[in-house]
C-alpha cells in the first residue's frame, strides 16, 4: 500500500537528521585529522552508533513502503509480518547505537578525567552497568516473539508476548543511565582553575544528555498511551520517531567536546578580542583534558598542562619565562647569580613557577 502521512512524517525527519548525523560525523574525523590525535576508544564508539542509526533508518524506509504508520487492520498479513521483522531488526540496532554512545561519553570521560581518580572508578562502573544492560536486552530484543519468525511466518503453539513490560524496563534504566552519565563531571568541573561562566558552559555542554533524557520520558509516556497499544502499526511510526531521536541527539551531544579543535581552528580567529588571553583561564583551556598528565610544549609565556591539542586545565599551570641579563644588572633575584659571573659575560635566566588552583 502506499505510504501513510504518519511515515512520509518519520521519512523527512529521517532526511533531515541524517543529514545532519553525517555532517557531524565528518566534521569529528576532519578534527581527528587537523590534531593528528588518531582514533582514540571513543571516536570508534560512536562509529558504530552512527552506522547503526543508519542500518535502523533503512530499516526503517523498508516498513514506510509497507505501511508503517498506518491503522493495523487496513494492512496486509505480508506488510505486518514486515512490520514484525522491523521490531527485531531495529530493537538490535537501536541497542546496539545507543549502548556505544553511553560508552562513547564514558571512554572521552576516562580521557578528560585521568587524573581524577574518584571520577575514573565512577566512569569503570557506569561502564559496566552499561555492559550489563546490553547483554540483559540483547536475549530479550531477540526472543519477543516464539518462535523469533512467528510475527511473520506463525506456527501453531508460538505466539508474541507484549512489548509495553521491556519497553517501560528499558526505557527507565536508559534514563537512569543517561542521567548519571551527564551529571557524572559535575564535581570535576568545580575544580577547574577556570573563571565561574566557563565551568557553567561546560557544565551545560556535558549536561545537554538531560535532553535524551527528556525525549526518553517522552518516550516512556507515548508507550503508556493505550491508544499507541491498541493499534500497533499506528503507534510503531511514533514510537520510531522517538527512538530515532534519542538516538540522532545521542551521537551529537557526544560528538560536541571532540569537535573543539575545529573551533579552535576556523571560529576564534574570528573574534579576536575574544583570543586566549593567558593569564586569566577561559573555555579554550579548558577544551578537554581535565587532569591530564604534563605535556612538553614549545617555551613561551604561559604554559598549562593540559593535552596538547585541546589543553585542559586540572587546576594547575606553569609559567616558564625566559630572558637575558648583562652582568651590569643588579636586582634582588639574581645579585647571587651575578656574583659568580666571568667579566663580560651574558647571564641566561629561565624561571619556572607552578601556581596550585
Amino acid at each position: 500500500m502506499a505510504a501513510s502521512l504518519s511515515g512520509m512524517s518519520l521519512a523527512i525527519w529521517m532526511i533531515v537528521f541524517t543529514g545532519v548525523t553525517t555532517l557531524v560525523m565528518a566534521l569529528r574525523l576532519w578534527a581527528i585529522h587537523i590534531t593528528r590525535k588518531g582514533f582514540q576508544l571513543s571516536d570508534y564508539a560512536i562509529l558504530v552508533a552512527y552506522v547503526s542509526a543508519c542500518t535502523m533508518a533503512a530499516l526503517a524506509w523498508w516498513a514506510i513502503a509497507n505501511g508503517l504508520g498506518s491503522h493495523t487492520n487496513e494492512l496486509s498479513d505480508e506488510e505486518i509480518g514486515v512490520q514484525y521483522k522491523l521490531i527485531i531488526a531495529s530493537g538490535m540496532t537501536w541497542l546496539v547505537g545507543t549502548v556505544c554512545c553511553k560508552l562513547s561519553m564514558l571512554a572521552l570521560y576516562t580521557t578528560l578525567f585521568r587524573a581524577y581518580k574518584p571520577i575514573r572508578i565512577l566512569v569503570w562502573i557506569v561502564s559496566g552497568l552499561v555492559g550489563a544492560y546490553f547483554v540483559a536486552f540483547l536475549p530479550i530484543f531477540l526472543t519477543q516473539c516464539h518462535p523469533i519468525s512467528y510475527g511473520w511466518d506463525p506456527v501453531p503453539g508460538g505466539g508474541c508476548r507484549s512489548l509495553t513490560l521491556q519497553e517501560i524496563l528499558s526505557i527507565v534504566l536508559n534514563i537512569v543511565l543517561d542521567t548519571i552519565i551527564a551529571l557524572l563531571p559535575v564535581p570535576a568541573l568545580w575544580k577547574l582553575h577556570m573563571a565561574i561562566r566557563n565551568k557553567v558552559t561546560i557544565g551545560a555542554m556535558f549536561g545537554m544528555g538531560l535532553i535524551v533524557v527528556a525525549v526518553m520520558i517522552w518516550r516512556l509516556i507515548i508507550t503508556l498511551d493505550p491508544d499507541v497499544n491498541s493499534d500497533f502499526v499506528y503507534g510503531l511510526s511514533l514510537i520510531a520517531l522517538v527512538s530515532f531521536l534519542e538516538l540522532w541527539l545521542s551521537m551529537i551531544i557526544a560528538s560536541l567536546p571532540a569537535l573543539a579543535p575545529l573551533f579552535r581552528r576556523y571560529i576564534e580567529p574570528l573574534f579576536p578580542s575574544k583570543r586566549f588571553n593567558p593569564n586569566r583561564p577561559n573555555l579554550r583551556a579548558a577544551e578537554r583534558t581535565i587532569g591530564s598528565d604534563p605535556t612538553r610544549r614549545p617555551s613561551g609565556m604561559q604554559h598549562r598542562y593540559g593535552d596538547p591539542e585541546l589543553g585542559w586545565s586540572a587546576g594547575y599551570y606553569a609559567k616558564v619565562v625566559s630572558g637575558s641579563r648583562n652582568s651590569t644588572q643588579q636586582s634582588d633575584d639574581t645579585n647571587e647569580l651575578v656574583r659568580n659571573m666571568q667579566p663580560n659575560a651574558i647571564q641566561m635566566k629561565r624561571e619556572i613557577s607552578v601556581q596550585a588552583g
